[in-house]
């Protein structure tokens, strides 16, 4: 798979010593605290690179889907627990739906939780995956990104621990990249937000981490693209 920082024939590797072992606070965690967002009741969006006509859905669910406007924009309604209900999981196991690897602290234990990171897009360019995620390049050696993602919770938890995230770059050479989960979910859809940073020294190293926590976006719109999209806007 071709490099996409563009550094070839160069040794990759994250800062070692990293540990991804459950995070726990001490004397464990306390009544869950409500989050200080509100809940959603819809996805505000637009799909980069819309052509003709055509819709997107909810990975999954299907019926959970929405037409979309000439310049790709769209407002989905998320579905409710009835849709969700065959699909939700513990709350502390949500990092296999964001394709992390690794578990979370749940204040509640018997929390349960579905989270929609991507929807399913078909217009006149064919179908394909895409998520509401955006890079930067703030300097020279340095990139971030920015991954929003909606989280339906059936009560109300705290959300704490490690996960790794490193196959949500999709880059072979980036093979550990912790991210610290701080969620505080109210009972239905909460919008979340990963942020991730990376950056690489003049020997080809490259080091990373991330934060997972409540998104102020709220109803924003966000605008989706596929992980080949996001690779090109990374690129050294």
């Amino acid at each position: 798979m071709q490099n996409i920082f563009g550094i070839q024939q160069a040794k990759w590797g994250l800062l070692g010593g990293v540990s991804l072992a459950l995070v726990a606070c001490g004397g464990g965690l306390p009544t869950p605290e409500a989050s200080d967002q509100p809940t959603v009741q819809t996805i505000s969006g637009k799909v980069s690179g819309w052509q003709g006509e055509g819709r997107v859905a909810v990975s999954g669910l299907p019926g959970a889907s929405s037409s979309v406007h000439t310049d790709g924009s769209f407002t989905l309604t998320l579905p409710g627990e009835g849709e969700v209900a065959s699909l939700m999981m513990r709350a502390a196991d949500i990092a296999q739906k964001l394709e992390c690897s690794g578990s979370v602290q749940s204040s509640e234990p018997d929390a349960h939780a579905f989270v929609l990171m991507s929807l399913d897009v078909k217009d006149g360019a064919g179908a394909r995956q895409t998520s509401a995620m955006t890079g930067s390049k703030p300097g020279l050696l340095s990139r971030r990104v920015n991954v929003r993602a909606w989280l339906y919770s059936d009560s109300a938890t705290q959300l704490r621990g490690t996960m790794d995230c490193a196959k949500i770059l999709s880059i072979p050479q980036i093979s550990t990249l912790p991210v610290t989960v701080t969620v505080n979910a109210r009972p239905g859809w909460n919008v979340v937000e990963l942020n991730i940073q990376a950056s690489a020294n003049i020997l080809a190293q490259v080091s990373g981490s991330g934060s997972m926590a409540n998104s102020t976006a709220g109803d924003a719109q966000a605008t989706f693209r596929t992980t080949q999209e996001l690779q090109a806007q990374i690129a050294f």
